[in-house]
């Protein structure tokens, strides 16, 4: 099997595993309620700068952090925008273990920049 053709494989896989599909659902169900759609989309912006400033070095801003958390705590009691959160969390982790293979499976060959 060609390495495209693995990739395809893993694509059609991944767009039919359990996570994906659960997210989709999740995702339509979302759709009509704008206010919740509105808050989770903020909610998720918020935690993608927060995850790039740590990653950039940055230390944690506590009073951030503590803001996230409150938004989550008030987007869990919806019910539409938690079942959506928990499907898209899982699929996010699922996606990153996937990375996380196929990086170790060629790190070897790209620890030659890293020197």
């Amino acid at each position: 099997m060609s390495t495209y053709d693995a990739a395809h494989t893993l694509a059609n896989v991944l767009k039919n595993s359990i996570e994906y599909q659960e997210l989709l659902k999740a995702q339509k169900t979302i759709e009509n309620d704008e206010q919740a759609k509105k808050m989770v989309k903020e909610f998720i912006a918020k935690q993608m700068e927060i995850e790039f400033q740590m990653m950039s070095g940055k230390p944690e801003d506590k009073e951030q952090t503590t803001r996230l958390q409150k938004m989550y705590e008030l987007l869990a009691l919806n019910t539409k925008s938690r079942d959506f959160l928990q499907a898209y969390m899982r699929f996010q982790r699922m996606m990153a273990d996937v990375y996380k293979i196929i990086g170790e499976a060629t790190a070897e060959g790209l620890n030659f920049i890293g020197k």
